[in-house]
C-alpha cells in the first residue's frame, strides 16, 4: 500500500539520509528514542525510522508522532494499527510543537519538520521552545531547504539567539539530487550567558 504512494521512494532515502547524517555525531551508542514533531496524517518518517532501524539490528527504536491536528493523529494511528506497528515502536500524542506540556527530555533525537513553522520567525520561535524542553546531549534535526527548494519549504536559519539557549549545530546537509529536504543537525548542550 505505501509502496504505490508517489513520495514513498523519496522518504525512504531522507529518511536513510538523516539516520546517516545522526549516526555521523552520535558515535557513542545509535538513539533509540526519537520525537517527530509534525507528524502528519501519514506518518511516512516513522514508518522509515522504524524500518530501517530494524533492517540496522536496531529494533528497539521507539518514535512519537506529533502533531496539532486531531484528524491526522487519529489518521496515521490507525495507519500504524493496520499496518502492525505496536504501541512499543509508535505512539501518538495530540500537541502543538511550541506546547510547553509537550515533554521532550526522554528523547535522543526530536525531529521538527519542515513544515512546522511556516516563516522564518515561526520556525524560529518553535525551535526555541523546543529546546527549552529537551535535555542536553539530545539532538534535534531539522528539516529544512536550499536554494531553489526554499520555494517549497521554509529555510531555517541558525540564529545567535539559538545559540544562547545551547543549541550546538553539528552538520547542514544540503543534498543536490532527488531529495528535495536539507537537514540540519545540532546538539542541546547547556545554555550560555547571552543577552539580547
Amino acid at each position: 500500500m505505501l509502496l504505490n504512494f508517489t513520495y514513498y521512494d523519496n522518504y525512504v532515502d531522507l529518511v536513510r539520509m538523516e539516520l546517516n547524517a545522526i549516526a555521523s555525531v552520535a558515535v557513542d551508542q545509535p538513539p533509540s528514542k526519537f520525537a517527530i514533531l509534525g507528524s502528519g496524517p501519514l506518518p511516512l518518517t516513522s514508518l522509515c525510522i522504524v524500518q530501517t532501524s530494524k533492517l540496522r539490528d536496531h529494533p528497539s527504536v521507539s518514535v512519537l508522532n506529533v502533531d496539532y491536528d486531531p484528524d491526522a493523529i487519529s489518521a496515521s494511528s490507525e495507519l500504524c494499527r493496520k499496518l502492525g506497528h505496536n504501541a512499543a515502536s509508535m505512539r501518538f500524542h495530540c500537541a502543538d510543537a511550541k506546547s510547553k506540556s509537550l515533554d521532550l527530555y526522554d528523547f535522543d533525537v526530536v525531529y521538527l519538520a519542515a513544515l512546522v513553522g511556516i516563516s522564518n520567525e515561526q520556525k524560529n520561535n518553535t525551535v526555541l521552545e523546543v529546546v527549552t524542553r529537551m535535555r542536553p546531549g539530545a539532538l534535534l534535526l531539522l528539516r529544512s531547504a536550499h536554494s531553489l527548494r526554499g520555494l517549497m519549504y521554509p529555510v531555517v536559519e541558525l540564529t545567535d539567539e539559538m545559540a544562547c539557549i545551547g543549541l550546538k549545530p553539528l552538520l547542514v546537509v544540503h543534498p543536490y539530487n532527488h531529495i528535495v529536504n536539507s537537514i540540519i543537525v545540532a546538539r542541546v548542550a547547556f545554555p550560555s550567558s547571552c543577552r539580547f
